[in-house]
């Protein structure tokens, strides 16, 4: 009800402050003269730099200017690019840098928890992206290059800007396009300011509040000779969202009825009747986590002179996560698929089956991390003489991520009877009575009671049963570290055909590691030492603790509370020595690995003037890279259990993995102007993306319960011991791993992937309040870098060679193949072709439109053994659309913003019936802000009025009845009010 209310508030709030536009008849207030506004679009950055100190030639407020800003500032750029830029009040129009960039043409937004984090450009995703903060290239402490932009707030900046096409000078590891985050700046600015803003949000899933507050200004001191941009902030942001996925290495099994009842005994027979394609997993997610995060920015720039400019830049951003994760797994998998006898019964139809032997975990996860991310630049620029320009920068910048003492507890009942079904928006999973499974089968109550199998059958309906069978602890840590120097060079000319020559260098070094203590165990392995309460909490069932089934998220059985789960690791937690034996489990070493990446490039670059109207710029870029990793093979299996020993927990360290790679990349960008209010551009360039860490660091991962074979008969193999005889851990010395099992493998041969890019555009600029924009693109991507599911290939045939030969707890064939790998290749070429509109108007009454939609076409050529027929290029949207309509004078302003993005294909399988998809998006958000006066602000802003979820799914067919989920997180509708104060 609540929910309803809100909305319907949020509405009526909107409705009610378009009404006027009816009425409106006077224009907006605005002094800005066609002088000033052609001075502003046409000056360069660096003279509005100069000039911003004596001449404040903007006035009119609010959304209007905020659009004239970002359209002077892209028509002076040399390069192609999408600018958003603060209003009269130093605010963009969202709360993070990630929010404000999806309004941009051809830019869409990828979130985490409801947040927005990433960025994707032109369809292509944030590893196409590169991110820079006054053109220093950031660190980012997760798996992929992409950096994550929630922990930039938009407080700390004086502009954002886009670049769709990249000159030589600029970081050309950026196909889609780079993202550069342009701190305050007082000289930028040109005046003194100070503003304070105070927030709070909802959101509603949670029915949590997060405040904010933060504060920014810019002084001069010396007679502007110094100059300071400063911000600062701190929130408590709480996030609650529900999320349901399958298994991310493990596809999805066909099914068929393969256990029957005949003359009164229970017993295997052949598959029969109906097929259906079944999820491997469904894992019920809750996140609720709390993120403090302060941020502290300040940018120093000294000018003694004319000649000289120096500054030191420096960037502050720390969170800490209170994250709690719930988790109820039903794991389908357990149950064998097609000949192993359980399952019972499907109907393809309905796309439901029941399985019989599946385990049902119960698991509460606690980690208290820490995210720190430091950046500094120092460097300085000078005029010598007339004609030369030189300027210097040493950056740093270090992301680490600290989770310690993260615990987890496990209850697990096993052997149930569930009926499982997979469908687009979700998969269903029910535990079943034996009578239960007999009505809706039509099979005897026998054939369930547990008689066709070694255990007795499971019973869910008491919490007794569920056993705590597992703890898991961890400390990990997640360090990327950049270090870079630049230099530049600039000698101007007043030939009638040459303007300028520009020449300069950059070399990075670059270490990016992770590394944990893990250790995952069975309580009763551990030796209490006779310590009662110890040994109470080794035997306890779920029943021994309070416990609760959570509001949210579609739970069916309850959990402990946090207290208790608090209570039994810190108990328990001191038995991981002896229930491991004093190994290093492998948990500890399977996602270890530390990449080192140095590179240099170097650069020259011309602007030739073809005439008044027409200007070249053209140069080279040279780029080198030298990459290594290291990396783990590892082998998960919990269902051979021989106490405390892990001969089948395995991680064995793989030889260092190097690789060098150079290459050119030349470009040339074409500027026409024919008169005043027309601006054409063309561009022919070339660039590059790497992979990312996960992607090409050495590893090879067998993340489940594997399946191992006898060697008399190769055809008998099974994941429980109770398949192969019960073997113990010496006997199990002989049997081999079978193909049936899923392995996940790095790539540390990959190479960058490169294109050869054109772009064109088109802007009309007729006055103040029109802007329309037609832009073309074609990239041609060579090696371009996808991921490949289910793959069927030998070991041998990796791109790294597996030291199988260590494994001595049993036998791996170096020639096996598997029917099932999940690796990042490189393939052989991918196109992109497209084309973005820009339409942004402000009428006299009020009433402005902002509006932009990009359209794609793509295909790319894969691995022969992936698919003969070309797909299209992963990670790319076909279209997107973006929409603000609103209205505003001098009080009042309030926008009404619909985004809307098409699915992804997110991975690429051997079988497109297994090809995984992210899911088509609309959002609608609603934006108001009221200015007491001129220092006074209010706020109110409504987000994803529509409820939208963020959704995976697997193509499926018609055995699948369609579409499966993969992956389902839901974060419903926030909302935000706030107030903004500006001192002077």
């Amino acid at each position: 009800m609540k929910s309803m209310q809100l909305k319907a508030i949020s509405a009526a709030v909107a409705l009610a402050l378009s009404l006027p536009v009816l009425a409106q008849s006077e224009p907006i207030e605005n002094s800005i003269s066609k002088e000033s506004s052609d001075a502003v679009e046409k000056e360069s950055p660096e003279n509005q730099q100069e000039n911003s100190g004596d001449t404040e030639v903007i006035e009119v407020k609010g959304v209007h200017l905020a659009d004239m800003k970002a359209r002077a500032l892209e028509r002076s750029s040399d390069s192609y690019s999408s600018v958003i830029a603060t209003d009269d009040l130093g605010n963009f129009v969202d709360q993070n840098v990630a929010e404000s960039l999806r309004r941009l043409p051809g830019v869409t937004l990828e979130r985490s928890e409801g947040e927005g984090t990433h960025v994707s450009i032109r369809g292509l995703g944030p590893n196409f992206v590169a991110v820079s903060m006054n053109g220093g290239e950031m660190a980012g402490a997760g798996d992929d290059r992409a950096v994550g932009l929630a922990g930039i707030t938009g407080d700390s900046l004086g502009s954002i800007e886009v670049f769709k096409t990249l000159t030589p000078d600029l970081n050309l590891n950026s196909i889609g396009g780079m993202v550069n985050v342009k701190a305050i700046s007082a000289y930028d600015k040109g005046k003194e300011s100070f503003k304070v803003k105070v927030q709070n949000s909802y959101q509603e899933l949670s029915k949590q509040h997060s405040p904010k507050f933060a504060l920014d200004g810019t002084e001069f001191f010396f007679d502007k000779k110094l100059g300071i941009g400063f911000s600062a902030g701190f929130e408590s942001r709480k996030t609650h969202v529900e999320d349901g996925r399958q298994h991310d290495t493990l596809t999805m099994r066909l099914r068929q009825a393969d256990l029957g009842y005949v003359d009164g005994s229970v017993t295997s027979v052949e598959p029969f009747g109906d097929q259906v394609l079944a999820p491997s997993q469904l894992e019920k997610r809750l996140e609720d986590a709390t993120r403090e995060r302060t941020t502290a920015n300040a940018n120093i720039e000294f000018r003694p002179d004319q000649n000289n400019q120096y500054y030191v830049r420096l960037n502050h951003s720390k969170y800490t996560d209170d994250d709690i994760a719930l988790r109820e797994k039903f794991d389908f998998a357990d149950g064998d698929a097609i000949g192993g006898g359980e399952t019972a019964w499907v109907n393809e139809a309905t796309s439901e089956f029941i399985v019989t032997d599946i385990d049902l975990q119960n698991q509460y996860f606690i980690q208290e991390g820490e995210n720190i991310t430091n950046t500094m630049s120092i460097g300085g620029k000078h005029f010598i003489g007339d004609a030369t320009t030189f300027d210097y920068e040493y950056a740093y910048s270090k992301a680490e991520t600290l989770i310690p003492e993260g615990r987890r507890t496990q209850f697990r009942e096993r052997d149930l009877i569930v009926l499982g079904q997979g469908f687009k928006d979700g998969i269903n999973a029910r535990v079943l009575t034996p009578e239960e499974a007999a009505s809706i089968s039509g099979l005897d109550p026998a054939v369930f009671d547990g008689a066709n199998s070694a255990d007795v059958r499971g019973d869910a309906s008491t919490l007794d049963n569920f056993d705590l069978d597992n703890i898991f602890l961890e400390d990990s840590t997640r360090i990327d570290e950049i270090k870079s120097l630049k230099v530049n060079l600039r000698q101007n000319f007043n030939f009638d055909h040459l303007s300028y020559i520009k020449i300069g260098g950059t070399t990075s070094e670059r270490l990016h590691e992770r590394g944990k203590d893990r250790w995952s165990f069975i309580p009763q392995d551990g030796d209490c030492n006779g310590v009662a309460e110890c040994i109470a909490v080794q035997e306890s069932p779920l029943s021994a603790y309070a416990n609760e089934i959570p509001a949210t998220g579609n739970f069916t059985y309850p959990l402990p509370t946090r207290d208790e789960v608090e209570y039994i690791t810190a108990i328990a937690g001191p038995l991981a020595e002896s229930a491991t034996g004093g190994n290093v489990s492998f948990e500890s070493t399977r996602d270890d690995y530390q990449i080192n990446e140095d590179t240099y490039a170097l650069y020259a670059m011309a602007e030739l003037p073809m005439s008044d109207e027409l200007t070249l710029i053209t140069g080279l870029r040279y780029v080198h890279t030298e990459f290594s990793s290291t990396g783990f093979l590892s082998i998960n299996n919990d269902s051979f259990d021989f106490g405390a020993q892990s001969e089948l927990d395995i991680s064995i360290p793989l030889p260092e993995a190097k690789i060098t790679y150079s290459e050119y990349f030349p470009s040339a960008h074409l500027r026409y102007e024919p008169t005043d209010d027309i601006l054409v551009r063309a561009a022919l360039w070339t660039s590059y993306t790497r992979p990312t860490f996960n992607q090409a660091r050495g590893f090879a991962k067998f993340d489940s319960r594997i399946s191992l074979c006898d060697p008399n008969d190769l055809s008998l193999c099974g994941d429980d011991p109770g398949d192969l005889a019960s073997p113990s851990a010496i006997d199990l010395q002989g049997f081999v791993l079978g193909s049936d099992n899923a392995v996940k493998v790095g790539n540390p041969n990959l190479v960058a992937m490169s294109s050869t890019n054109f772009d064109t555009s088109i802007g009309w600029y007729p006055s103040e309040d029109l802007f329309m924009e037609a832009s073309f693109f074609y990239k041609s991507i060579d090696n371009f870098i996808y991921d490949a599911v289910g793959l069927k290939d030998s070991l041998d045939s990796l791109p790294l060679t597996l030291p199988v030969d260590r494994v001595t707890a049993f036998a791996i064939p170096q020639d096996l193949v598997l029917n099932s790998i999940n690796i990042t290749l490189n393939g052989e070429k991918a196109t992109v072709l497209g084309m973005e509109l820009s339409y942004n108007q402000f009428f006299e009454n009020g009433v402005f439109i902002q509006s932009n939609a990009t359209f794609l076409d793509s295909e790319a050529k894969v691995d022969e053994k992936i698919r003969l027929d070309k797909v299209r290029m992963p990670n790319q949207a076909d279209t997107t659309v973006n929409l603000s309509v609103g209205w505003e004078n001098n009080d009042w302003s309030a926008r009404v913003i619909g985004n809307y993005r098409s699915e992804i294909l997110d991975a690429v399988a051997s079988d497109e019936t297994y090809d995984r998809y992210i899911d088509a998006i609309a959002t609608l958000d609603v934006k108001v802000k009221y200015d007491l006066n001129k220092q006074l602000s209010v706020y109110f802003d409504a987000i994803n009025l529509t409820d939208e979820v963020d959704l995976k799914y697997v193509q499926g067919n018609p055995q699948s009845g369609g579409n499966v989920m993969f992956q389902r997180e839901f974060y419903g509708s926030s909302y935000q009010v706030g107030v903004n104060y500006k001192f002077y």
